[in-house]
């Protein structure tokens, strides 16, 4: 038994359901602020840069976090999910994560080398090169985010990342004002020193606020923290593989060519449009959720009841989101993208209702891992993504084997046809994967399906008068900068009156203080 004076202690251990609710409302009101520096930033270089470096950004994602993920994401997630953990362990993560963070920033080097023949991309090589070191930076500040986490430091890290993200846009800005008249690939600089900036500043952050120096790396007992920070991983490896297989495919089809690129780079921009709003929401709860219901395990009624607030949350926010993006697609991708983007608004119209299950899914890894069911995860996971395969190899033969348009080129359509089963396979698995996660941990997924029903109803609702007012302000020709704001305005308010009665008990308390659920 480790003697309890080594031990870091879970100081403001957070297990009741008003103490949840408080703390993700400090990570959510920052949450607001990022998403309005992500949408200005991605605004900006949109027009800037154009669609070119976007696709080569596409195709070296996957490259740089799948090894990313694989070799550092599961031991600082093992740190904050333990109950106990000492000085010594503390300190031998951290140097075992650095150098797994090397050894990853090697291999995303040497993918560069193989998939730049793959996708026909000599350029690819370089690039993936100077993305890899950004591994090496993120590697240096995982175990102090950790330890944050473990204290429930979240409103101070919502701020160092706020902070942060700020910074790197405006870095981002002037490189592309610099590179944005040279050749197409030299956009790249710009997404190349955000990620640099943000990480950095993300990393020098946490050594700050942690307080913590590592010690020298000595030999000690680390079994059960590999175990599960292996098992957790994989199973997000695995859970991201499927994420970005349908940007994989699309390099492999498109990237050779300029054209091609050109698609790629809609797509993944469309893609990341649409993943804010679950980051929006998932961001806080994951940072919230997994701490919280670790130290809950022991009195399982919170434990119920913290976890299906968290879902209750999501569900409320994320499927009218997902309903209205669908609905107001080409003016959001005109108003933020500007001219030369217009093709992309229908992959981000197939796109959009994925927002409405995305998050579920998303947030249901925190709750396996809470209970150390990374093995169950791992299952889950994999099941999900032997589907999307399926579901993309089945989006490309449609493409290959059928006529579309005359004015839908072979690009578009591929590009169309990937985006539609990527949303097609998430909302037809959501409800068997929450199942499966339900089911491990004694939730019963009956009574919150049917709440995701009701809400789907209502916010389908709000879909259609929000269709409605925008359709009388286009045939008016009303202005798209008046336009879309006034039909958000409509769409808020519409689901506010549909769902207030669920808003204020399940939404308010983590907005609002005073709101708060009495425990």
């Amino acid at each position: 038994m480790v003697d309890s004076a080594q031990n870091e202690s879970a100081s403001a251990v957070i297990t009741t359901p008003a103490q949840v609710q408080r703390e993700t409302r400090k990570v959510l009101l920052l949450q607001i602020a990022r998403q309005v520096v992500a949408i200005s930033s991605a605004a900006a270089l949109y027009r800037l840069l154009g669609p070119e470096p976007f696709g080569l950004y596409g195709m070296v994602i996957p490259l740089l976090m799948l090894p990313r993920m694989a070799a550092t994401l599961g031991l600082s997630t093992a740190a904050v999910q333990s109950e106990h953990l000492s000085v010594d362990q503390r300190s031998a993560i951290f140097h075992v994560t650095v150098l797994l963070g090397m050894a990853a920033a090697l291999f995303t080097g040497g993918l560069g080398h193989l998939f730049s023949r793959i996708y026909q991309v000599p350029d690819l090589i370089w690039i993936s090169w100077l993305f890899a070191g950004t591994t090496v930076v993120d590697a240096f500040g995982l175990t102090h985010l950790a330890g944050l986490q473990r204290n429930l430091k979240l409103g101070r890290i919502a701020g160092i990342r706020l902070f942060s993200q700020t910074l790197a846009a405006m870095v981002a800005i002037v490189v592309a004002v610099q590179v944005s008249h040279q050749v197409l690939t030299m956009g790249i600089f710009a997404l190349i020193a955000m990620e640099y900036t943000q990480l950095g500043v993300n990393t020098l952050g946490y050594w700050w606020s942690g307080k913590w120096w590592p010690g020298k790396l000595v030999r000690i007992e680390m079994k059960q923290l590999l175990a599960f920070g292996g098992n957790y991983s994989l199973s997000s490896l695995v859970f991201y593989a499927g994420q970005n297989l349908d940007k994989v495919i699309l390099a492999v089809v498109l990237g050779s060519t300029q054209s091609g690129q050109r698609f790629l780079g809609m797509y993944t921009a469309m893609y990341n449009l649409m993943m804010k709003p679950v980051y929006f929401v998932t961001d806080p709860v994951t940072s919230v959720m997994l701490p919280s219901l670790s130290r809950a395990r022991s009195k399982p009624l919170d434990y119920r009841r913290i976890a299906t607030e968290f879902y209750r949350f999501t569900a409320i926010l994320l499927i009218p989101a997902g309903i209205g993006l669908a609905v107001v697609s080409s003016d959001v991708v005109a108003l933020i993208s500007g001219p030369g983007w217009g093709e992309a608004s229908a992959m981000l119209l197939v796109l959009a209702p994925a927002i409405c299950v995305h998050g579920l899914i998303n947030i249901s890894g925190s709750l396996l891992a809470s209970i150390g069911q990374t093995g169950r995860l791992l299952a889950a996971a994999s099941i999900l993504l032997l589907i999307q395969v399926q579901g993309y190899g089945a989006a490309y033969w449609l493409t290959t084997h059928f006529e579309f348009g005359a004015d839908v080129s072979a690009d578009r359509a591929v590009s169309i046809a990937v985006a539609t089963s990527y949303s097609l396979v998430l909302i037809v698995c959501m409800l068997p994967y929450l199942a499966f996660c339900f089911s491990r941990v004694g939730l019963a997924i009956g009574p919150i399906a049917f709440e995701f029903a009701q809400i789907l109803g209502r916010s389908m609702l709000m879909g259609v008068s929000v269709w409605f007012v925008q359709d009388l302000m286009v045939s008016s020709a009303w202005s798209i900068y008046l336009r879309l704001p006034l039909a958000m305005g409509v769409g808020i308010a519409t689901y506010s009156i549909l769902m207030w009665s669920r808003i204020k008990q399940s939404v308010m308390p983590f907005l609002v203080r005073g709101y708060e659920v009495q425990s």
